[in-house]
């Protein structure tokens, strides 16, 4: 009996986060009693400089050898690889190769944002991540936690397409380049100039086509990938009945045919650039709206997730889609198996860890419901010349909730909650109310008819004494959700509704007219089943006391100044919609008085022009 040896690893697909340990056992039958060196050996070419011995002692004798390897990390996230034993006294056997492949995570809490374009874009990704502007003044109260490790790339830097490319779709892919490739953290943000095929990347476009997003043979391993640029998540058909602001505002009406101008197919376009280890892509399907508020909402939700329940597409769709208030549509996509509810669409935390849900089906997330036909002007009554300047203060809380301190809750049952049963509490310093029936809401056939919700939100206010009198006509969002068979015909198109959200926005008196409050502050939301139970609500609300009034500008004066704030680009846009109130943004304590403001939204009157995005100015109202 000759010399024999064995190895093998003890993970053949290892995944998780890096670096990464891989143990090797095996071992060595000898054929007589002797001394046996033996080394290992690796598929990087590294092998023992000093040999190991054994001895054995008889004939037959078994003797067990192990070694471990550690490696993977930020500059290696895939490696498939093997080891061997190799015997090299007496004589040379070698073991079989012990394979295996590493799948690393991207690091846990890790951000890039990039912009594609120098305008107020550059900005927004750097709100997104910190909340300040590249001035470095405060804007964003809120942004991603200061604890995660976050990065503003691209800056000061052209022609970056590349990095958004993976080098198996193009020769000059760089997605996984550090340090400005797109494919290599845990979640990617981009504010830019978009259409539904291209976007902008400082000077030159990338597209769809040679993006592959946590590819990890290509050594990607992206989870989340956001991008707020107009319409190059488009789906559904380009005009909507009734007509709306933007094109592609309707992906309910989505018919399941080829990408096409007329009836953009957002599978078919994206469908590809997503590996299965993708958690999520978000989007626009309309124009959309990138600036300091959008990205405030976002992150605001975030921030309240542990009472309202939100998942993070929610969490997308409502920050960038601000409830549909100026016509914008965004969704969210991922892949998964034969259940919705398994997918990352349901994710109400980020995690590093790939989607595990399965690659069969493509899934879509979107807002629909009575905001798609809110496209007139969002006129208040009318303008006053004097309006004062508010003091906030923490809102009196209900009757029911005078005697509970903050940080503590209390059970609550109703007929009108989920289960019956949920967990009320309020924030001593915000006002803030918030009830959780602990439920999350699931997609089924069933779909109420739109009043029936807004009686049910009305009903449940009034018996939680949250009614308000000075309150602005409530909006309705249905949560809808679409999927596809990866290689599935317009007949295998599913659609359902996946929850609503009724919300109120506050209007407070200002002599003989009310204003609205405006922000992320200063509304009740109401989160509703299909079938109509409350999910969760949550009141945002503080005391406003009136002081001195002082001068309001005309309008003729507020929109002049917000054209002047359009530069040269003026001339590009028209004024879609504008509206006065007071800002009411933080809610987190900070903001001690309500200022009146005008909202000017300027869009571009000729279709696909990627030059002239929309345009949200706030011009402070007081003279």
């Amino acid at each position: 009996m000759a010399l024999t040896t064995t190895l093998s690893a003890n993970l053949t697909d290892a995944r998780g986060d890096c670096p990464g340990v891989i143990t090797f056992k095996g071992s060595i039958t000898s054929d007589k009693a002797q001394i046996v060196s033996y080394i290992f050996k690796r598929s990087d070419g590294a092998t023992d400089t000093q040999p190991k011995t054994l001895k054995f002692t008889k004939a037959g004798q078994t003797k067990p050898v192990s070694t471990t390897w550690t490696l993977g990390g930020d500059g290696l996230p895939y490696y498939a690889g093997w080891e061997a034993v190799k015997i090299t006294s007496p004589g040379t056997v070698t073991s079989s190769h012990a394979n295996f492949q590493l799948r690393c995570n991207p690091p846990a809490n890790s951000i890039l944002a990039a912009h594609g374009n120098t305008d107020w874009h550059i900005d927004t990704a750097n709100e997104f991540l910190f909340g300040k502007n590249m001035a470095g003044s405060a804007t964003a109260p809120h942004h991603a936690p200061d604890s995660w490790n976050k990065t503003h790339i691209h800056i000061g830097i052209s022609n970056t397409a590349k990095y958004y490319y993976d080098p198996g779709a193009v020769a000059t892919g760089a997605d996984t380049n550090i340090p400005n490739g797109i494919d290599r953290t845990m979640l990617f943000f981009y504010a830019g100039h978009g259409n539904p095929t291209i976007w902008s990347t400082l000077g030159d476009y990338a597209s769809q086509a040679s993006v592959r997003l946590a590819n990890i043979l290509g050594s990607g391993n992206l989870r989340y990938y956001w991008q707020c640029s107009c319409e190059v998540f488009a789906h559904g058909p380009q005009t909507c009945t009734p007509a709306t602001t933007f094109e592609y505002a309707c992906p309910d009406k989505f018919t399941g045919g080829a990408d096409s101008p007329a009836m953009r197919n957002v599978f078919q376009r994206w469908g590809p650039a997503l590996s299965s280890d993708l958690r999520m892509a978000c989007g626009g399907s309309t124009e959309m709206y990138c600036h300091t508020d959008q990205v405030d909402r976002m992150w605001s939700d975030y921030d309240n997730r542990a009472t309202n329940h939100d998942t993070l597409a929610q969490m997308f769709l409502d920050g960038f889609g601000q409830a549909g208030a100026y016509g914008v549509v965004p969704l969210c996509m991922t892949r998964g198996g034969n259940d919705i509810t398994k997918t990352p669409l349901y994710d109400t935390e980020f995690t590093n860890a790939p989607n595990t849900s399965g690659a069969s089906h493509f899934y879509l997330m979107y807002p629909a419901g009575s905001q798609q036909a809110n496209t007139s002007p969002l006129l208040p009554e009318k303008i006053p010349q004097l309006a004062p300047i508010f003091k906030l203060s923490a809102a009196l809380p209900p009757q029911v909730m005078k005697s509970l301190k903050p940080g503590t809750h209390l059970t609550i049952s109703s007929a009108l909650l989920a289960g019956g049963k949920g967990k009320l509490e309020r924030l001593e310093q915000t006002g803030t109310l918030h009830v959780d029936s602990g439920k999350v809401s699931l997609p089924s056939g069933v779909s109420l008819e739109e009043k029936a919700y807004l009686q049910r939100a009305t009903d449940f206010l009034r018996e939680q004494r949250w009614q308000e009198q000075q309150v602005s006509e409530p909006s309705l969002i249905r949560y809808m959700t679409a999927s596809m068979p990866v290689d599935g015909k317009p007949s295998d198109l599913r659609q359902s509704q996946n929850g609503v959200t009724v919300s109120y926005r506050r209007v407070i008196p200002v002599g003989d007219i009310h204003a609205e409050i405006l922000g992320s502050a200063g509304a009740i939301r109401v989160r509703l089943n299909n079938d109509g139970a409350v999910l969760s609500a949550s009141k945002t609300w503080r005391a406003a006391v009136p002081g001195t009034p002082v001068p309001i500008k005309a309008f003729d004066q507020a929109r002049s100044e917000a054209i002047g704030e359009l530069g040269n680009a003026a001339p590009g846009y028209v004024l879609d919609r504008w509206t006065w109130g007071y800002k009411e943004r933080q809610i987190a304590g900070g903001q001690s008085e309500l200022h009146p403001v005008y909202q000017f939204a300027f869009i571009s009157p000729t279709r696909g022009d990627m030059e002239h995005p929309p345009r949200l100015i706030e011009i402070p109202a007081a003279k």
